[in-house]
């Protein structure tokens, strides 16, 4: 049996970092033979997304991979600013594995405001 433990969900302050997305958006897989994706609380499918946050100091892992809701299949393009909304941080730990996690309520593009 596979159990997952989340300890603490930590709100993370993005006021001074921007983010770019980094890669494709990709569903989380809930079963692997039948390809079904894993759905939040209210039904929404969760989506995965690598996002680059400026400045970074850390050059070993500068990406991130945040897990969002989503109606359908997002469409956000490689190489453009976002701001995640709502970002958390997290620890995990399952079948002896163990790391930090962040979550977000939705991923948005960043417009020329800075909206």
């Amino acid at each position: 049996m596979i159990k997952e433990v989340v300890v603490r969900n930590i709100p993370v302050d993005t006021s001074q970092l921007t983010f770019m997305v980094a890669g494709e958006p990709e569903p989380r897989i809930l079963d692997r033979q039948t390809g079904e994706i894993k759905k939040d609380a209210e039904g929404r499918e969760l989506y995965m997304i690598p996002l680059l946050p400026q400045p970074n100091d850390d050059r070993r892992n500068p990406i991130i991979w945040v897990t969002f809701p989503s109606e359908d299949f997002p469409r956000i393009s490689q190489g453009i600013k976002v701001r995640p909304v709502g970002l958390t941080a997290f620890y995990w730990s399952m079948n002896g594995r163990s790391g930090l996690g962040f979550r977000a309520e939705a991923i948005r593009p960043v417009t020329e405001t800075g909206a």
